[in-house]
C-alpha cells in the first residue's frame, strides 16, 4: 500500500512539472502588444515587455497590461479624431499637402499617419526655418528641405515655450542624431536610451528633455507618442495646414 502511495505520488508530481504552464506564458508574452503594434515581430514585443518588467519591478503579465492600456487609448483617441481622413504610412513622406517655413528654428511639426491601418502620428523638428529633422522608417533619422515633406491634412506647426537659445540646442542635437537607424518601438521609447536608434516622437522628445530641459510629453507614461507631443502644455500650435 505504501509503494502505491508512493508512485501515485512520484507519477503526480512528474506530470506536474510537465505541464506546459511556463511555456505557454514565455509563447503568450508579447502578443498583445504586438497586436496593437503591428510593425513589431513577436520576438520583439517579448523583449519590449521583459525589459519593462524588469526596471519597473512588475511582473510580466503586469507589464504588458499597462503598455497595452496605454496604446489602447492612443489608439482609440486618434481613431476617434481621424475617423473621416485616409492616412498613408507612418512616418513616409505622405499626404496632398506641404508644410510651411516656421516661425523659429526648434519649431515641431505633429501630422495624422498610420501603419496599417493603426494611427500614431508622425513628428518633426525644424532645424533651420526652411529644413526639418525627422525619423522615418526606411531611412531612420535624415534631414530634408521643409517642403520636401509632404503632410495630411489636419497637420499642426507649433512653437515650443521655451527660450530660443534653449530650442536652437534641441534642434541642433536633433540634427546631430542625422543617420541614426529607426526604432520601432514606441511602447517604452521613455525609457530607452536618448542615443542610437529613434522613432520620430522619440527624437522630438529627448532633443528638448536634454538640451532643454523640459519634458514634452504630455502625459508622461512609458510611451511618448507623437500625439503626447502635440498636445503638450510647452507646445502652441500657430498653423494648421487644411
Amino acid at each position: 500500500m505504501i509503494k502505491k502511495v508512493i508512485s501515485l505520488v512520484v507519477l503526480t508530481t512528474i506530470f506536474t512539472v510537465c505541464l506546459p504552464i511556463q511555456e505557454t506564458n514565455a509563447n503568450t508574452t508579447g502578443a498583445n502588444l504586438k497586436a496593437l503594434e503591428t510593425t513589431l515581430t513577436l520576438d520583439e514585443a517579448k523583449i519590449i515587455v521583459a525589459n519593462y518588467a524588469t526596471n519597473t519591478s512588475l511582473s510580466v503579465d503586469e507589464a504588458e497590461k499597462q503598455l497595452t492600456a496605454e496604446l489602447e487609448s492612443k489608439i482609440k483617441e486618434d481613431r476617434s479624431e481621424q475617423m473621416n481622413q485616409t492616412h498613408t504610412t507612418r512616418g513616409a513622406s505622405s499626404g496632398k499637402y506641404k508644410l510651411s517655413k516656421s516661425k523659429y528654428v526648434g519649431d515641431v511639426f505633429y501630422t495624422p499617419s498610420s501603419t496599417l491601418g493603426i494611427p500614431h502620428g508622425h513628428n518633426g523638428i525644424y532645424v533651420k526655418k526652411d529644413r526639418i529633422v525627422e525619423s522615418i522608417p526606411k531611412t531612420g533619422v535624415r534631414n530634408i528641405a521643409y517642403n520636401g515633406r509632404n503632410v495630411e491634412k489636419n497637420t499642426v506647426m507649433q512653437d515650443v515655450k521655451v527660450s530660443q537659445k534653449k530650442c536652437t540646442a534641441a534642434a541642433n542635437w536633433a540634427n546631430s542624431q542625422v543617420g541614426e537607424k529607426y526604432s520601432k518601438n514606441f511602447a517604452t521609447n521613455r525609457k530607452t536610451g536618448k542615443y542610437g536608434a529613434k522613432n520620430c516622437s522619440k527624437l522630438v522628445w529627448s532633443a528638448y528633455i536634454l538640451k532643454a530641459d523640459i519634458d514634452i510629453d504630455k502625459d508622461k507614461g512609458a510611451g511618448v507618442y507623437p500625439k503626447d507631443i502635440r498636445d503638450s502644455n510647452y507646445t502652441h500650435t500657430y498653423k494648421t495646414i487644411k
